[in-house]
Parts: structure tokens; sequence; C-alpha cells
């Protein structure tokens, strides 16, 4: 932990509602340090990432079980610590596996992504956002110290970490839950930074399509308008899934309009994905997408990841911790 700081426990929430029925479970995280205006950290994690009783009641995912979904909570925290963080739950987990964001994108059974011009993706995002704030601010006193006493639990810490009671739930002067009641009221105010993980990355790339939709539409719709002029950064790392295609998008309209919306593009990625010779598209379309958006004049960086490393699921994993 950064500079003796104490660690903020996570808030599960479950069943938060969002576009027209659908909902999702999320985890929440507050900032560790304070701004007036901080941003929001929206991530969409991949395959295998779950709450952690899910994930030690698989024979196999109970090996990466560090990383469910409250430690990934924690772990952006350190990494944005002036920005609350919410990590959304993909609505299905196919055979407690696949990770599936049908909510926010049509896809296959196995969550291979169905994109369509427009799925109201993003208008369910805003949605979430502001049900998190209400329902956070609404909370009791008690109602959170429940909420955090299940994240705390379902922590699985490394053997150098402290423990879960090193979580700060308790304001040390008063006793009392600490959470900013002000800041959280305002959640759906501030801008975002949209994060994506190997599977998690389809719902990104979702929001390309609906990016062009909107800008080809040209719609006057002020809600669609107002959330998109909110994000302000789109994280891709190591994105990939079990269909053939699609893994990046390669459509030069569709990057065109996101080069114009002035939205900076982080690009990480690790030779799990691009070096993938069962999957040699990745590689192909995730150039073409990186190649194209520079030459339009994006705002992009890209960055490759354990280049002499012989490509595994833990370097895939490991990415979540060390990209910036």
């Amino acid at each position: 932990m950064m500079g003796g700081q104490v660690r903020p426990c996570p808030i599960r929430l479950c069943n938060v509602p969002g576009f027209e029925g659908r909902s999702n479970d999320v985890v929440y995280s507050a900032p560790i340090q304070k701004m007036d205006k901080p941003s929001v950290v929206v991530f969409f994690g991949g395959d295998v990432q779950d709450f952690t009783e899910n994930m030690k009641s698989h024979r196999d995912n109970v090996n990466y079980i560090k990383w469910n979904l409250e430690n990934t909570a924690l772990l952006l925290q350190t990494k944005f610590l002036d920005c609350h963080v919410i990590v959304i739950r993909p609505s299905r987990m196919e055979y407690k596996t696949f990770s599936c964001y049908e909510n926010f994108v049509p896809c296959a059974k196995c969550g291979a992504p169905e994109h369509t011009p427009m799925h109201h993706s993003l208008l369910h995002l805003e949605k979430l956002v502001c049900n998190v704030s209400e329902r956070l601010y609404e909370m009791t006193e008690g109602d959170l110290n429940a909420a955090m006493e299940v994240s705390s639990k379902a922590m699985v810490l490394e053997n150098d970490r402290s423990p879960p009671t090193a979580c700060r739930r308790t304001n040390n002067r008063t006793g009392e839950i600490s959470l900013d009641k002000a800041s959280i009221r305002d959640l759906p105010n501030y801008d975002l930074k949209i994060v994506g993980f190997s599977k998690g990355c389809v719902v990104l790339n979702q929001f390309l399509y609906e990016f062009h939709y909107f800008k080809t539409l040209k719609s006057d719709d002020s809600t669609l308008a107002k959330i998109i002029s909110k994000i302000k950064d789109m994280y891709w790392l190591d994105g990939g899934h079990s269909g053939g295609k699609n893994t990046w998008i390669t459509s030069r309209p569709l990057l065109e309009t996101l080069t114009g919306l002035d939205i900076k593009v982080h690009v990480h990625v690790t030779p799990y994905q691009i070096q993938d010779d069962r999957r040699p598209w990745i590689k192909k379309e995730e150039r073409s997408f990186s190649d194209i958006l520079k030459r339009q004049g994006a705002s992009i960086d890209r960055t490759v990841h354990f280049e002499n490393v012989t490509a595994g699921l833990l370097q895939h994993f490991d990415l979540i911790k060390i990209f910036e």
C-alpha cells in the first residue's frame, strides 16, 4: 500500500437497476485522496473474474481467486487514488467462467459479442452510475457496515498484505462509517474513465458503435450527449474473446468518430493475446485499431508488456496490476 495509506473497504451492491429493466451487481470503492471534482473509474473485467464465493466453487477458477471483483476494485483504487471506482459484474457467467455482458452488448452463449449500432449500453451505464450514487447515499451506517463486512470477507490478500481488518471501514475519531456522502451524491456529474480487461473490452467496443450511431444520426438526445461528453479516457487492456473476429474495432468510420470525440485512448497488450497462434486475427485487428487511430490524429498511447516472457494467463492477469 502506498505511503502507509489505509485502504478503503469496497462495498458490494447487488441488483443495481439500469436501463429499462436491466440490472448488474457492482463493487464500489471510495477515493483514497480527495479532490474537488474526482473522476469515476468504471471497470469491466474478463472471463473467470467474479465474486470470491463463485470462484471458490469452480475447480479451475479458484486458482485465480486473487483476481476476484473486490480485490480488483482495491487494486484499481491504488492506481486511481482520487477516483471513485465501480467494478461491474457481468449479468451472466456462463459455466461460472465466461463473462457475458449482455446488458451492454448482445452476445453469444459464452459472451462473444454480436455488436449492433444501438443497444442503449451508454444509457445503461449512466443509469447504473446514478443508481449506485443513490443507493450509497441512502444507505444507513448499519447498511454500509453490513455491505463492507461482506466485501471484507471476500477479499483474498497476498502474503505481503495486511489482513482485511485494515480496510477503512470506520472514522478513527468517531467510530462511524467513513463515506463522503456529498461526493457520492455528485457521482453522476463526474468525468468517466472506462477500463476494459480481456473480455470486458467488448463493452468498450460496443460504446464505439453507439458513439458513431449518435454522431451519424445527429441525435438531439441530451442525456446521451452528456454521457459521451463525460468520457475522458478509455483503456483497452489485452482485449480478447472466443469469437473469430471483432476483438478490436477496425472500422474506419467508427474510429474516426472516436478520434473526433477527443477521448484519450490507452492500449495495453501482452503476448497472451497478440501472439496467440490459435487466434491470429487478434494481433492483426489490434495493430489496425492502433495504427488507424494514430494516423487519424487520435490521442493514443500503446504499450506492450511482458514482451520477453513466455505468454501465459498469469501475465495476462498481471496486466491489471502494472498498467498505467
